[in-house]
């Protein structure tokens, strides 16, 4: 009795602990960023982020009627670093701590996303929470960043100083933050005041231009997917709101104008200015040389053999000026019969390539255990040298194998599943602005784990996808929708 009775009270404090949540997330990379500045490590934030999830975790737990959710969960995270553990021994395990913190960092995203599943079930008040979390949070980054413009402690994107980042460090996983909040935001204010109230324009304007000015190519693919995205959506709701689309569209279009003065414009510029020089230089000792080719012909195994020769001594080189690191982990030779004997410099000296190439190379030299379970996060780490992918379901494969990654797409196929089943049997009903805001968030949030490193394994941004995902269950799942809407699409 006196449990239910606690239980009871804590079930209406569950939207102010929800946005208390949101709120912590921004606070925990300030203080990230400021622990690494001092020279004072991650061991704070390690603790503090670990708190937060256990919190979380016991919260959930506790208001949940569906505890069975949890037990199957639990059972599945335990088979996977079970057998991830017996893989990591079969080749030697070196560093265990930081191996299973790395896991813990993985399995926060699902954990996060029932939680608060379980927090909406019991008041939906939480919903609106999030949104509001949602609205916060890009409001403390744009402070953040203002803040650290005034002060001159901005550290900037890329190393010419360009690119503005505020006091965060990771910049994909801050572009993929900043690409998931401005829709779900702007949309909260539009809903709740208008387009024509003092809050919609700072909220739109600032989110665009805080994504305008972090600098990669995805923030500005999500700048304009919020733009493009929901002043398409309108129209596809009705299409008499277009003078509200005209407005999202010219102001993306107005950011999208001077998209050869922003960062990621100066940024390509000096990279393609510097890769050119060097591929000029490559392609004269290949020309000069009139090496044979080594495709396209019908050539005897020797003869192919004496090409191959020409080639490595002419490239030998470039590939110990441009890939020293493969050159003296694998010798000269096999790194060019590992690139294929390729003299394309940004394939050389591409850091998503080597790095998946030497982690397929790892996973062969690897007991079978490792396809099924994956490789300990230390041995990417060779030489001082940091061959850990920079693609997250890559990452998955190769450090939890099949088994995990299968998990996490089964995890993620769930909820398109939902969306998808949801938009067929009643698009009237389920596609809404408030849920297009979700789906463009959905949507950047994927992108950036398909190129990049920095969604899945980085709980800054995990938890943002969990939250999505945790939308998509509410606005499928637990909303009540009116009777008329339904009849209607009968």
């Amino acid at each position: 009795m006196e449990r239910n009775s606690f239980r009871n009270r804590l079930i209406p404090k569950l939207p102010l602990l929800v946005f208390a949540l949101f709120v912590l997330q921004p606070t925990m990379d300030v203080i990230s960023f400021w622990t690494d500045r001092v020279g004072m490590g991650n061991a704070l934030t390690l603790v503090l982020r670990m708190g937060v999830l256990a919190v979380t975790m016991l919260l959930g737990f506790y208001v949940s009627d569906s505890k069975r959710t949890y037990y199957v969960t639990a059972g599945i995270l335990s088979a996977i670093v079970l057998g991830h553990i017996v893989a990591c021994v079969q080749a030697g395990y070196r560093s265990p701590f930081t191996d299973l913190t790395n896991f813990v960092r993985v399995a926060q995203m699902p954990i996060t996303a029932i939680c608060l599943i379980s927090m909406m079930k019991q008041n939906q008040d939480s919903y609106k929470a999030m949104q509001y979390g949602f609205l916060a949070n890009l409001l403390i980054i744009i402070m953040v960043e203002i803040l650290a413009g005034i002060t001159k402690t901005e550290p900037h994107t890329y190393m010419d100083g360009k690119g503005i980042m505020g006091w965060f460090q990771n910049t994909n996983s801050q572009s993929c933050i900043l690409s998931m909040l401005p829709p779900v935001a702007v949309v909260l204010v539009m809903q709740r005041k208008g387009m024509k109230s003092i809050a919609f324009w700072p909220v739109l304007l600032g989110g665009m231009a805080a994504l305008y000015a972090i600098g990669p190519r995805l923030s500005m693919l999500g700048l304009a997917a919020t733009g493009f995205g929901l002043a398409l959506s309108i129209l596809m709701i009705d299409r008499k709101q277009w003078k509200k689309a005209l407005v999202f569209g010219a102001v993306t279009l107005g950011f999208l104008a001077f998209i050869g003065s922003s960062p990621m414009m100066h940024h390509q510029e000096i990279y393609e200015t510097v890769q050119g020089g060097r591929q000029e230089s490559i392609d004269s000792i290949v020309s000069e040389a009139k090496l044979p080719a080594l495709k396209g012909e019908d050539v005897t195994d020797k003869e192919l053999e004496s090409r191959k020769d020409a080639w490595k001594e002419r490239l030998a080189p470039v590939y110990e000026k441009y890939a020293p690191d493969f050159v003296e982990i694998f010798g000269v030779e096999k790194t060019m019969e590992i690139y294929d004997y390729t003299y394309t410099i940004t394939e050389i000296t591409g850091a998503r390539n080597k790095k998946i190439q030497f982690s397929r190379l790892l996973m062969e030299d690897s007991p079978k255990s490792a396809r099924l379970f994956g490789l300990e996060l230390s041995r990417f780490t060779v030489n001082g040298n940091i061959y850990d992918v920079e693609n997250d379901f890559h990452g998955i494969y190769f450090l939890y194998g099949g088994v995990g990654l299968a998990a996490m797409v089964l995890f993620l196929g769930y909820f398109i599943w939902l969306i998808v089943r949801a938009l067929i049997k009643n698009w009237k009903q389920y596609f809404t602005l408030e849920a297009a805001a979700w789906g463009i968030a959905l949507v950047m949030c994927l992108i950036h784990a398909y190129f990049t490193a920095a969604v899945l394994r980085r709980p800054n941004a995990s938890f943002y996808l969990s939250s999505v995902l945790a939308a998509v269950y509410y606005l499928v799942k637990i909303k009540a929708y009116p009777a008329s809407t339904r009849q209607e699409q009968e």
